[in-house]
């Protein structure tokens, strides 16, 4: 019982330390306000950087970081993945899992990322799941625990050979007996009622024993590796990989030795500055259910054998062990006493599951690296506690996918982060599958599982996924992560467009990391600064005025808006209800965000100050329209006029239908003086948009319109007389992806009838660097989505264009 009690107190001081050593650093309001349009780069969202098998190359890392910091990304995880495409036909043979080419290549990224200011971590095993390695040997990899069972006859010497419990399973080689036990048949009996022959058993299984009269069933347990692999590996590993032991603390020690060592020896003047994250993605490893300490660690904790329990509950047919699901399960009928038993089996492999973490996060932080996990399971009951995973780690993380409308463990996972004081609480953001992610996503349509995440508390995305390309950028898209996660990279067709969207996360994530997290409610989330009050609210419906009802004293809002970047006055009436709560009425567009913030004291710094529009006047601006198609594909641009606007998909012409890429539109308005004074304001609204658009007015940069309504003030920009306004339009990869099926293949697919294919292999015209045979395809990508005879998608400006002068009253 004292180890029990130890065990226990160890657990809370776990606990209760973190709570001591939360982190609620925060900046002053006057801080945050003067960064708001641009945050610094400790707010912006980074990305997962997958490797792709060997495919892998300096030129290519160079051109994706410097993609990455053009673009707002403020770092990566670097995670190593097969390439799900001939492994062996490749520039990049020589680039095996940890080869000396493989840490010169992570070293060129170390030294790319501290040139540019970014952060690199790196997930420990190859494969995103979960601690292993092809350093893991049989005998430090999971283990399962299994039994033989023999029927004999007493009242006389016995000399037989007990069946091996592991015969035909691939750990059968490495079984090693736990003990043997003897259970008379036929009586109701109890644990004290098993007897213990394991002196009576050798090695190869031969049992000797001088049984007494009866009928006795012989259980021979024992345990064995289940050869589980990391997954999903580069080729080179892929058999090769074991998942480690995840409750034998020597096996832990060995494998975070061989994961950490490598790189302090290499790279120790990154690690801690640059470097400085190692990884732990979602559970994907199953149930581990044995390990050479299980049984000593299960008496220290329980104060009972846990090896009689396996005898005991199947001489009486309540089967614990469920060996083809490689889990614990809970039979009907099952005993009071084997309840018992089940429930203490399943805590015993959570404590040391937990306790396994703790190595792994000390050595981590010992050499110099934070301790990111993602403590939950994505597919499936984990065997450890998701909270006390948040507890122990230093930065907890979830994952949430485009279509989803809440994280993988929501409101567990932040509820324990509020718990202990976690900070900085990360996801694995904008997963998907094919269905969602093939070149269709576009900032729009990101934005509302963005907004959905906030409002669950989480404050850092971890892109999903950036897949290195180490291609030439004359191959456009080039390299993607298959049919797994959006499609961020630097050859996007909104690769240019993508700041605007990566700056609004910045500054959400720059509000959702200060100070202490309060409460969260539907889609508002309360944290409080020493000087304000910080709501972050979103409207996941219709435009509409929403009223709120907020935990804190009466003061004045203010209205930050993180996709414009304003910082607005609320001229609206704040009131107090009797139960002592503030109410305000917002009015919200439709999927759109806000961040209500209350200041405790007046601040000087600059706010817009709200207005009434008195007058509106529109004008549709219409008549020829000359645009010039810069291909995202690297071709020359050409021009086409048109008498008014359209929709490319559906022209004749093929080199409009079949666009990807930035369209130009162009015009000239002529602004009166009087309509550039402080009572006056002129809007351009766009119309309808496909898919963002940025403008230029008078050759400055006006604004970048990712999401709907497609409408800015311009006013700013204008001077009396003629203004230049140019518009430019940019689509997704799709149109030209399905104009390039139009014509023969020039590579290798495998069965494409059965969904998401991939090429055979690179082609030798791209290995051999030459001219590409089928001129007519612009597009090269591994990764094959549609077919000749799927659906465009819209694409262009396609109006109507207004420009709608106000006459407004400043409130």
């Amino acid at each position: 019982m004292k180890k029990i009690f130890f065990f226990l107190f160890a657990l809370f001081f776990l606990n209760f330390s973190a709570i001591l050593a939360q982190d609620n650093t925060s900046e002053t309001l006057q801080s945050l306000a003067s960064q708001f349009v641009s945050p610094a780069d400790a707010y912006k969202p980074q990305a997962w950087w997958h490797w792709l098998g060997r495919n892998y190359s300096k030129q290519g890392m160079t051109l994706d970081l410097e993609a990455m910091k053009t673009s707002g990304v403020g770092g990566v995880v670097i995670f190593n993945a097969p390439s799900w495409i001939d492994p062996l036909k490749t520039p990049w043979v020589e680039n095996t899992y940890r080869s000396e080419a493989y840490f010169d290549a992570l070293g060129h990224a170390l030294k790319e990322a501290k040139r540019l200011g970014l952060k690199v971590g790196i997930h420990n095993t190859p494969g995103w799941s979960h601690t292993g390695g092809p350093w893991v040997e049989p005998e430090d990899g999971m283990q399962t625990v299994w039994f033989s069972e023999a029927k004999i006859k007493g009242g006389k010497d016995i000399n037989i050979t007990l069946p091996n419990p592991a015969s035909g399973k691939e750990g059968e080689a490495y079984y090693k007996d736990e003990a043997t036990f003897a259970v008379l048949s036929g009586k109701d009996i109890t644990a004290g009622d098993i007897i213990d022959v394991s002196a009576n058993i050798s090695k190869d299984g031969r049992f000797l024993w001088n049984a007494p009269a009866g009928d006795w069933t012989i259980y021979r347990i024992g345990y064995y590796p289940t050869f589980l692999r990391s997954h999903p590996t580069p080729e080179d590993v892929s058999e090769t990989a074991l998942e480690a032991d995840k409750m034998n603390p020597a096996a832990t020690r060995r494998h975070w030795n061989n994961v950490l060592n490598p790189l302090k020896e290499r790279f120790p003047e990154y690690i801690g500055t640059t470097f400085d994250n190692i990884w732990l993605d979602s559970y994907e490893a199953g149930y581990q259910l044995w390990s050479p300490n299980f049984r000593k660690d299960f008496i220290r904790l329980k104060g009972y054998d846990p090896a009689r329990y396996i005898a005991l509950a199947y001489s009486r047919s309540d089967s614990i062990i469920n060996q083809r699901r490689n889990s614990l399960q809970y039979p009907n009928g099952i005993s009071e006493e084997s309840t018992i038993f089940t429930h203490d089996w399943a805590d015993v492999v959570n404590s040391l599951f937990l306790e396994s973490y703790a190595t792994g996060k000390k050595m981590v932080n010992e050499a110099g690296f934070q301790f990111v996990w993602e403590p939950y399971s994505s597919i499936g009951a984990v065997p450890f506690d998701t909270e006390q995973g948040v507890a122990l780690t230093d930065l907890p993380a979830t994952e949430f996918w485009v279509h989803s409308n809440n994280p993988t463990a929501g409101d567990e996972m932040i509820d324990a982060v509020s718990k202990y004081g976690k900070r900085i609480y990360g996801a694995e953001a904008f997963t998907g599958m094919e269905a969602t992610c093939r070149f269709t996503e576009t900032p729009a349509m990101l934005k509302r599982p963005a907004d959905m995440g906030f409002s669950y508390g989480i404050n850092r995305y971890y892109l999903h996924s950036w897949a290195h390309n180490p291609l030439d950028d004359k191959y456009q898209p080039g390299w993607g992560f298959a049919h797994y996660g959006t499609h961020f990279s630097r050859n996007q067709t909104w690769s240019v467009e993508a700041k605007a969207f990566f700056t609004y996360l910045s500054r959400c994530q720059m509000l959702l990391q200060q100070g202490t997290f309060v409460s969260r409610s539907d889609s508002l989330v309360h944290r409080r600064i020493p000087e304000a009050d910080i709501f972050f609210v979103r409207n996941a419906g219709e435009t509409r005025v929403i009223s709120y009802q907020l935990p804190i004293p009466v003061s004045q809002p203010e209205i930050w808006d993180a996709y414009t970047g304003t910082i607005n006055a609320y001229s609206g009436t704040v009131r107090q209800n009797l139960e002592g709560k503030t109410l305000i009425d917002v009015k919200v567009e439709k999927n759109a965000s806000l961040f209500l913030i209350f200041p405790h004291s007046y601040m000087k710094y600059a706010k817009i100050k709200d207005h009434r529009v008195i007058e509106e006047k529109s004008t549709e601006v219409d008549n020829d329209w000359n645009v010039i198609f810069i291909p995202k594909t690297k071709e020359e641009p050409f021009k086409r006029q048109f008498s008014t606007l359209i929709d490319f998909s559906q022209q004749e012409d093929m080199d409009v239908k079949y666009f990807s890429g930035t369209a130009i539109y162009e015009k000239t308005i002529k602004i009166n003086k009087a309509e550039l004074d402080a009572t006056h304001r002129v809007m351009l609204d766009l119309g309808v948009v496909y898919d963002m658009a940025s403008l230029e007015i008078n050759g400055q940069d006006a604004a970048v319109l990712w999401f709907p309504p497609f409408k800015a003030d311009i006013t700013g920009y204008l001077k009396a007389g003629n203004n230049t306004v140019k518009i430019k339009v940019t689509n997704t990869w799709v149109n030209r992806l399905i104009g390039d099926e139009q014509y023969p293949e020039d590579f290798e697919w495998t069965d494409k009838n059965q969904g998401l294919r991939a090429m055979t292999a690179l082609p030798d015209w791209v290995l051999r660097d030459e001219p590409r045979p089928v001129t007519e395809r612009k597009t090269f990508t591994p990764w094959y989505y549609f077919n000749r005879g799927s659906k465009l998608m819209p694409a262009g400006l396609i109006g109507p264009v207004k420009i709608v002068k106000q006459t407004v009253i400043i409130l």
